[in-house]
């Protein structure tokens, strides 16, 4: 399963709700203050998942959290052998 998720201030998501890329493919929809997420089968058509970027490409979150992985040199200096 591919999730997609969405975010927009206004919270107001019913146009992606009415999509019919949406309502064939998704199995799964979360939606939570100004998130809305979206679970759809992979056996589904590239295309639509490709019409589906198209449209709302511009709400669609890549990384809902942010990766605090420690960069060495940045956050710590290495032990040298």
């Amino acid at each position: 399963m591919k999730y997609y998720t969405f975010y927009r201030e206004n919270n107001n998501f019913d146009d992606i709700l009415a999509d019919n890329i949406v309502k064939k493919f998704a199995e799964q929809k979360f939606k939570w203050y100004q998130y809305f997420m979206i679970g759809m089968r992979k056996d589904g058509n590239d295309q639509n998942f490709s019409m589906l970027t198209l449209k709302y490409g511009e709400d669609m979150v890549n990384n809902l959290t942010k990766d605090f992985t420690p960069i060495p040199g940045v956050d710590y200096i290495p032990k040298k052998r």
